[in-house]
């Protein structure tokens, strides 16, 4: 009993970030999974899939209007990011781990300096920013399915989320309201993990007195998400995901230079 409200505990921390960064809440799991609990790794990676699918089905289920995903952009992109992860795939048994680390951390680093770089500008008219709103048109396509492709690439070779990237890239380089690009990127690492899951169910690493209470938790958190986000100053927000960016990086760089 114990175990399970640890479980369900975390799941719920975990959905509440997820969904407030539109990473899936799935980045958060697996350390946690791994560290804290010492669950196996194959283990936590398949826990996360599942969580990753009640983290975008509990914030599609209660985003209130004008406050969702944009699905055309985000079918668009989850193109380009399925012929990513292929390729990636295909790729990762020719790359060293070492290398793969380093890159990672070089792709995230670029993003957060990026990232910081579109928020030191004023918005026009010194209007305060607004998470969401309906009045935008994505443009730059040609560099965000680029960058979604690489979110892909970057998923087939490290195992790991391309949410961490593709909301900087919604936001600072398509130009989306970054409320609207954590939904979008919600919605579309739900799709992606979704694909996944079978693998890890049929391989037999899925638990269910593991999974449940975690799931139920993720699913609690990011409907709460939901309802914090647009409370949350988005100074904050941006300043979180920055942040997270720039932890990952100097974790995987650290990674990759160590061996």
């Amino acid at each position: 009993m114990l175990l399970a409200l640890a479980l369900l505990a975390t799941g719920l921390v975990a959905g509440i970030l997820g969904a407030l960064l539109g990473l899936g809440g799935g980045i958060f799991l697996v350390p946690a999974l791994t560290l804290i609990f010492g669950l196996p790794i194959r283990t936590t990676v398949g826990t996360s899939l599942v969580a990753v699918i009640a983290t975008s089905a509990g914030v599609a289920a209660v985003a209130p209007a004008g406050r969702g995903a944009d699905v055309s952009l985000a079918l668009r992109l989850e193109v380009a990011t399925a012929v990513g992860a292929l390729a990636g795939g295909l790729a990762a048994g020719m790359i060293s781990p070492q290398l793969l680390s380093i890159l990672f951390a070089l792709v995230v680093f670029l993003t957060a300096g990026y990232m910081f770089f579109k928020s030191r500008k004023k918005p026009a008219g010194d209007k305060p920013e607004k998470l969401f709103r309906q009045d935008y048109t994505p443009h730059h396509w040609p560099a965000g399915l680029s960058v979604a492709g690489l979110a892909g690439m970057i998923s087939g070779l490290l195992g790991v989320g391309g949410g961490f990237i593709k909301v900087p890239t919604m936001y600072a380089v398509m130009g989306v309201p970054l409320g609207i690009a954590t939904a979008t990127s919600n919605f579309m690492v739900g799709i992606t993990a979704a694909a996944s899951v079978f693998i890890y169910y049929g391989r037999g690493d899925i638990h269910p007195l593991v999974v449940i209470p975690t799931a139920l938790g993720v699913f609690a958190g990011a409907i709460v998400g939901v309802y914090i986000l647009p409370k949350v100053r988005i100074s904050w927000l941006r300043l979180a995901l920055i942040g997270l960016l720039v932890l990952m990086g100097v974790q995987m760089l650290l990674k990759g230079l160590n061996g």
